[in-house]
């Protein structure tokens, strides 16, 4: 008997199959008849990854290797109705992916779920009422998605809808949401639009992301001395006693859906001296989960490695993350300005925009508690962490999260040099998708990349007293960054052959730079990593070629180049590694 999961693959390959055979191709049709139109896209894509990604210690350590990245199929259809003031539109992709890596059992091998892996993404499926009571009073219910902001790609204002990263080579595409928009237009140049999100959703993130929890250096708490004492007594663990720290079980808490856990969020926006511009606000959740809980536990089981090394048990942490709420607020400025216009009035202007968001976080704090553990003849008891090692276990757990306002925008210039084919895309990006809370060149706050013990303290005799201590500061390294960074984007697009064939580079650049803290001669000291220094570079590199055969057919081949240390924002094994791929697409 099929699984319930393989009925709904079916039942829903059959709709879109009907879909497909009765919607007739995009018309206008005489009378006050119904209006339809019709798109379907049909992709494949393979991608290899160039070098092995790997995260952990020598007992935990995960690797992503080398070789097919994905196989990835998509069948993308929208499909919408509309008459006099009503429309309907329906959007959904079915996406097949070419294998699966473990088949379970011999039974497996007749399990759809598993012989063929799938996904179906319903982005739109809304219906909208055109000067609903009064004229210019528009509403749209339903799933869609509400696109703010005029940051090419990066949006820091655009928060209604839930960030979609789970293939990094569609950046900035995000996930359909049921809403109810409103729109009213006042007049032709301003308009105001209110939406409400009854339901949250959080962002969805790539399968390399997985990595991200063997990564237990990045301790995210602000508190110094703490995160360096946890970091003493982690290595201590692991170097003299052979047991590994490793996460066992994560729980996202979601909230409720109850009324104060729905999102709104308000705009008003319009054109002044042809330039476009725009003020909103948005009060609901960041979307990237942020840690709750850490309750650590042990276990006598050994963890061995390919060549025999075997732990002596491990310790098992069990993470609980959730979504702070916050407010932003947002300013977009977008048009054109032409310096050359006095030279020359056929050279054309270049167009800009600006796109900023005041963000206020809600404060979050990381609970550690754990169970009655024994190591090495050191007994701890069952309870919450002693924060401040006074022998006094509980008191305030650390912030990982202050609510101190931070700023994210976007600024960017672009420019098509006359009837070239070239076109060129110049911003300035502050605050990736991903980083959240206050800390850039303009306030204090760091996020750690790299957390070790290294030096003349790094023997374990030293690392122990440190550990008996409780004071860590003489014996941490680490390898740290702003929280919010900063990033220098540069592409072009040069379209040739008739404008059917297109070369495209794009590329990011991490301007940030990062920063080492250690000890020499028992002092801690810290030092630049400046960005265009070895150990502070990093930067994704976008090639691409395509060539458009005509009558929907678009064949295209690149790669996405991943540069840097494996603490770097691009560099890090959690981002994936560098990929190559190969496209092909057809459109009707």
């Amino acid at each position: 008997m099929p699984s319930r999961r393989a009925t709904t693959f079916a039942v829903a390959a059959a709709s879109t199959a009907c879909v497909l055979a009765h919607a007739p191709v995009a018309h206008a049709q005489d009378g006050d008849g119904p209006q339809w139109e019709k798109q379907i896209r049909i992709e494949s894509d393979l991608r290899f990854r160039l070098e092995d990604a790997a995260l952990g210690d020598v007992f935990t350590r995960r690797t992503l290797h080398q070789g097919v990245e994905r196989n990835q199929n998509t069948l993308s259809t929208k499909l919408s109705v509309g008459w006099e003031n009503l429309r309907a539109v329906a959007q959904a992709d079915l996406v097949l992916y070419g294998y699966q890596d473990q088949i379970n059992g011999l039974e497996g091998l007749n399990d759809v779920e598993q012989l063929q892996p799938y996904r179906i993404d319903i982005n739109e499926l809304y219906i909208q009422v055109k000067d609903l009571i009064v004229d210019g009073f528009d509403v749209r219910l339903g799933q869609q998605i509400v696109q703010w902001g005029v940051g090419d790609q990066f949006n820091p204002t655009n928060n209604l809808n839930a960030d979609d990263l789970i293939d990094p080579l569609l950046f900035g595409k995000q996930q359909g949401n049921f809403m109810l928009r409103g729109d009213f237009w006042v007049t032709d140049d301003f308009s105001l639009q209110g939406v409400l999100v009854p339901l949250f959703k959080a962002a969805r993130l790539p399968q390399s992301a997985q990595l991200q929890l063997l990564a237990l250096d990045r301790l995210p708490i602000l508190n110094d001395a703490l995160r360096w004492r946890l970091a003493v007594e982690k290595s201590v663990a692991l170097g003299a006693l052979k047991t590994p720290t490793a996460v066992d079980q994560v729980t996202v808490v979601q909230p409720d859906p109850e009324f104060e856990n729905m999102q709104a969020g308000f705009r008003m926006a319009g054109t002044l001296a042809e330039q476009d511009w725009s003020l909103s606000y948005f009060n609901g959740r960041t979307d990237f989960p942020v840690p709750l809980r850490n309750h650590t536990k042990q276990s006598d089981k050994a963890i061995c490695t390919e060549k025999g090394n075997c732990s002596t048990g491990v310790l098992l942490i069990d993470t609980t993350l959730y979504f702070p709420k916050m407010h932003v607020y947002g300013l977009n400025l977008a048009g054109e300005f032409n310096p050359f216009k006095a030279l020359d009035p056929n050279i054309g202007g270049i167009g800009y925009r600006l796109e900023g968001a005041l963000v206020v976080p809600q404060e979050a704090k990381l609970t550690l508690s754990n169970d009655a553990i024994s190591l090495g003849g050191f007994n701890i008891p069952e309870g919450e962490y002693d924060y401040d090692a006074d022998g006094n276990p509980g008191g305030d757990a650390p912030l990982v999260v202050t609510d101190q306002p931070f700023l994210k925008w976007v600024l960017g210039l672009d420019y098509t040099f006359g009837s070239s084919g070239l076109y060129m895309n110049a911003m300035w990006v502050h605050g990736f998708v991903d980083e959240y809370g206050a800390g850039d060149w303009m306030f204090d706050g760091r996020s750690v990349r790299l957390g070790e013990t290294v030096g003349d303290r790094a023997d374990l005799a030293s690392l122990a007293q440190c550990a008996i201590a409780q004071d860590g500061e003489l014996c941490a390294r680490e390898i740290l960054r702003p929280r919010q960074g900063d990033f220098v984007i540069i592409g072009f697009d040069y379209k040739f052959l008739d404008d059917q064939a297109l070369a495209r580079l794009f590329t990011i650049l991490e301007m940030s730079g990062y920063y080492e803290s250690t000890v020499v001669d028992g002092v801690r000291v810290e030092r630049a990593l400046h960005w265009y220094t070895p150990e502070g570079f990093s930067a994704s590199i976008l090639p691409e070629f395509s060539y458009n055969f005509g009558n929907g057919l678009e064949l295209g081949a690149g790669a996405l180049l991943n540069i840097g240390k494996a603490y770097t924002k691009f560099g890090d094994p959690a981002a994936g590694g560098s990929l190559a791929f190969m496209k092909a697409k057809y459109t009707l």
